[in-house]
């Protein structure tokens, strides 16, 4: 019964360690040195630092454990003026993510991804419409630490997304003829397949 009694009880322990890390925090905030930062985001062109006043936003992609990525948070515009190819995130740039599998010492990665809204409302759209600029950081991994969002504040020297290097957009693509031809191959395939 006594033996009974404590394999309830280190299971119960186990339980609430497992349950109680279900958060991850993470600073969407790009610019890595206040002073002189080293890590702009640029147009095309590889000199023209994104503007947020031209449609351009990023949204953070973090990935958990040795899952796939995930979009974060929500997208925020870029900077402008002298600020101009980097995000801050706003006056709150912490996101706060519910995650059952974050425990204090899962491991992850970051990515920061970027296009232009007149694209798409998300990257995924954008990354599908051919003329479209968009772009992906490096992937940076990091600790996530995660924590008891409800009963403990944020962990000490949680991550903040700016450790990616300077990137540039790129434009989608108009796919090559051979990968046209392929898809209207299929279709008249199922044409063919409808009639019979």
């Amino acid at each position: 019964m006594k033996a009974l009694k404590y394999s309830l009880m280190a299971a119960l322990a186990v339980f609430l360690t497992t349950s109680a890390q279900a958060y991850y925090q993470i600073k969407f905030y790009t610019l890595n040195n206040d002073t002189t930062p080293t890590n702009p985001i640029f147009d095309t062109d590889s000199t023209t630092k994104l503007l947020g006043s031209a449609g351009y936003v990023g949204q953070l992609y973090v990935q958990v454990g040795a899952g796939s990525f995930t979009a974060i948070g929500s997208a925020v515009s870029f900077l402008n003026g002298g600020a101009a190819g980097f995000i801050t995130g706003g006056a709150t740039p912490d996101i706060i993510v519910q995650d059952t599998s974050v425990q204090t010492t899962t491991s992850g990665a970051y990515q920061v991804r970027v296009w232009n809204t007149a694209n798409g409302s998300t990257y995924e759209a954008a990354a599908a419409t051919v003329g479209a600029k968009v772009g992906a950081s490096s992937t940076v991994s990091v600790n996530l630490l995660g924590y008891d969002h409800l009963t403990a504040s944020a962990p000490p020297g949680y991550p903040t997304a700016n450790g990616f290097a300077s990137f540039s957009l790129s434009t989608v693509a108009v796919p090559e003829p051979a990968t046209i031809a392929l898809g209207l191959f299929g279709a008249a395939g199922l044409l063919i397949r409808r009639r019979k």
